[in-house]
């Protein structure tokens, strides 16, 4: 059975960015309770936001087209370099590319508008035994499901 259009998404999102192969390489995870280790850096976290739901037609056999609007944030965890600032920046270049340039990768799939990056902000923690800093970008991912059928999507015609 397949998941929910969330951890589809989420999924191709990962697989996006390492086969993007970006200086995160294969450290690419969803989701963490911790910060991947600072060695291992630099790392890609990506982690789900909130879900906004508009109801926007009649569907079929009485069930609702629904318009969802996922938010997803792409951390870029640099550690432990005296150019981490450049070195976020170009991880941020890269995950844009990524996932906004012009190839079409495995989010389309579920993202038929295409993925949209919405803004991002820099953050640095320097109270650890090593500096950290951060690089999160914010992206929303907007498809279509029916009402009570939020394992797959739906494609309207154009």
């Amino acid at each position: 059975m397949a998941e929910h259009m969330q951890d589809q998404i989420l999924a191709a999102v990962r697989n996006t960015l390492v086969q993007a192969n970006t200086l995160a390489g294969d450290r690419v995870r969803i989701e963490g309770v911790d910060l991947l280790s600072p060695d291992k850096s630099p790392v890609l976290e990506i982690e789900a936001g909130e879900e906004a739901v508009t109801l926007i037609g009649n569907g079929l056999a009485g069930r609702r087209t629904q318009q969802r609007e996922f938010r997803i944030e792409v951390r870029g965890v640099v550690a432990s370099n005296d150019d981490y600032r450049r070195l976020a920046g170009e991880l941020l270049a890269q995950v844009e590319e990524a996932l906004n340039g012009p190839a079409t990768t495995q989010v389309d799939v579920f993202v038929p508008d295409r993925i949209r990056l919405l803004g991002s902000r820099p953050e640095s923690d320097g109270r650890g035994a090593q500096i950290v800093y951060l690089m999160r970008s914010v992206w929303l991912c907007r498809y279509i499901t029916t009402e009570g059928a939020p394992r797959a999507p739906v494609f309207l015609p154009h």
